[in-house]
């Protein structure tokens, strides 16, 4: 019996450390991918100021590098946008739901980022990380 008990013991022991060795080869494993999938991302903030007292922030937005303010906007809303190759840009329609010049008001989606307004396309910006991207519904005069 004593044989039979050791045995056990053992075979408990080795089936522990195998376990264990496969836990941290998984764990080394997955870490190395989490950092190399991490080094890829940019972090952005995207704001959408609705022009009537309605701003919804979205903090911590990660995007894969190259990503472009139109990326942005597209992870956190529902967008409607049209390509027009005179202009060789997509232009922003709509925002969830809210659409440029809705009933003659004059009023149109613009962006800016880090609070200036760049001169191209939203899908011509290359987003750096810590960049804060605004959406505006605003009037044009």
């Amino acid at each position: 019996m004593a044989t039979s008990s050791r045995r056990l013991w053992t075979l408990a022991l080795v089936a522990l450390l195998c376990w264990s060795v496969i836990a941290t080869v998984a764990s080394v494993y997955y870490f190395q991918q989490y950092t190399s999938v991490r080094a890829s991302l940019v972090q952005v903030s995207v704001t959408i100021d609705y022009g009537n007292g309605m701003v919804v922030t979205h903090d911590e937005v990660y995007l894969f590098k190259d990503a472009t303010v139109l990326d942005a906007l597209r992870a956190v809303a529902e967008v409607n946008a049209t390509y027009w190759p005179s202009f060789g840009a997509f232009f922003v329609e709509s925002i969830n739901g809210v659409i440029n010049n809705a009933d003659n008001n004059g009023k149109y989606w613009l962006y800016w980022v880090n609070g200036e307004h760049p001169p191209v396309g939203a899908d011509k910006y290359v987003l750096r990380n810590g960049d804060l991207v605004e959406w505006k519904y605003v009037e044009l005069s």
